[in-house]
């Protein structure tokens, strides 16, 4: 039998294509379009992060110390706050409202870093990169599980794996496209400025997203007053090892991707408009890759799909180390192919273990607890172990490597997910 949950809004939650009483409520299409534009800008924001360590180091002299504390601010302040607020939608059913709130944050944070590339310098240059780190990573706690969860929620299962994907797809651009507009402003001088248009846009999201919603309760995944599972009901055996393998996989690839601008800075001497390139490169994989991993679902064991990517990911970023030239850029794009595909099957994985009117407290675990601490924790080993020093990097990564292998292997001892895996005929033929 399928899941009742997927496809089939809870009580006091109705989707429109534009007639009848719900004329003023977006479509699934509107919805996917409206939260698709939010993960390009949230994912462009987040990942442009580990571009402006970068830029903080060469252009205000920050340690590889000040660097990992900016790293931990931003990470820690994901991972502590995503879970509150996954509960608090969960209990208020307004998940929308709460997104474009996070969006709104995510601009604020950006006006910070802003301060501290372009106005500031010394002791108040940290402050305010300090400062923006923690709003932005506060904010970077809203969309991933708030987004997942009105796209659960409101997608047909047959439909839900591509939805995803498409959705993550939107976010890959972001990471691809906010690096590479930042550093094609360098040709013509205005790359602070950039940051202002950056900006801009988050706080233009947010807005967009109240605009277009309209009555956003009609949205809401709302549980009656009292009735949403208490937090600890929501930790089942499944959830919690999806949780510490989600913890894994992102401590493994993040602590190779957050260095990875720095490493390609002061080891191979890597110009800012060359590294635009790179980082771009590294970011377009993912664009192909989460639609390309998405349609998997309903068709294969999603944890077999996991386990693939995972393991392609750890032997790509093995492989780039050890190449360079042509061969190291066609890696890279391998890099992003895998490394950025998790998102659609972690939350289909999450929809899967998670209890009924639990949703977006569940995603929050998973993509808030578990993918924050491992943001936090993997460029953190990766630091300590550098010693203070850029030269020693690689050794870092062959441990976040090493790591990722041992990732690979422990997704198969996740349970099997409680609804049996059909394929799209299967689908079709029960309906």
């Amino acid at each position: 039998m399928s899941d009742p949950r997927v496809g089939k809004p809870e009580e006091g939650t109705h989707l429109s294509s534009g007639s009848g009483s719900g004329e003023n409520l977006p479509s699934r299409s509107k919805l996917l379009a409206l939260t698709s534009f939010c993960h390009l800008v949230n994912d462009g924001t987040g990942f442009f992060v580990p571009v402006a360590a970068a830029l903080l180091t060469t252009n205000r002299g920050f340690s590889p110390f000040e660097i990992i504390v900016i790293f931990v601010i931003y990470y820690i302040s994901t991972t502590l706050l995503g879970p509150f607020v996954g509960r608090f939608s969960d209990r208020t059913g307004k998940p929308a409202l709460l997104m474009a709130l996070g969006m709104v944050l995510l601009g604020t944070g950006l006006v910070g870093l802003y301060l501290s590339l372009a106005v500031l310098l010394g002791v108040a240059s940290m402050v305010s990169a300090s400062v923006a780190a923690f709003i932005l990573g506060f904010g970077a706690s809203f969309y991933h599980p708030l987004g997942a969860t009105l796209l659960q929620q409101n997608i047909p299962r047959e439909n839900l794996g591509s939805a995803l994907g498409i959705n993550g797809a939107m976010g890959s651009l972001g990471r691809a496209l906010y690096p590479f507009l930042y550093f094609a402003a360098t040709l013509a001088l205005l790359e602070n400025y950039m940051v202002l248009v950056f900006a801009f846009l988050g706080i233009l999201s947010g807005a967009i997203v109240i605009e277009s919603l309209g009555n956003l309760s009609a949205l809401s995944i709302r549980a009656a007053p009292g009735k949403a599972p208490e937090a600890r009901k929501v930790l089942s055996r499944s959830m919690v090892l999806l949780t510490i393998i989600s913890f894994l996989r992102f401590a493994s690839t993040q602590g190779v991707i957050a260095w990875l601008p720095i490493y390609m800075v002061t080891t191979h001497f890597t110009t800012p408009a060359e590294l635009g390139i790179v980082v771009t490169l590294l970011y377009v994989g993912g664009i192909l890759g989460q639609p390309f991993f998405g349609r998997f679902f309903g068709q294969f064991d999603t944890r077999i799909v996991l386990g693939v990517t995972t393991a392609g990911s750890t032997l790509t970023a093995l492989a780039f180390l050890w190449t360079g030239g042509v061969v190291a850029l066609a890696l890279l794009f391998l890099l992003g192919f895998f490394t950025f595909s998790a998102f659609p099957q972690l939350m289909t994985l999450t929809l899967e273990y998670s209890e009924s009117g639990s949703t977006s407290l569940a995603n929050s675990l998973v993509y808030g607890l578990g993918t924050g601490a491992g943001n936090a924790v993997g460029p953190l080993l990766v630091g300590v172990i550098s010693g203070n020093h850029y030269g020693n990097l690689i050794y870092g990564f062959y441990v976040m490597i090493t790591l990722g292998v041992f990732t690979a292997f422990a997704v198969g001892f996740m349970p099997k997910p409680r609804n049996t895996v059909k394929t799209s005929a299967s689908v079709n033929r029960a309906a």
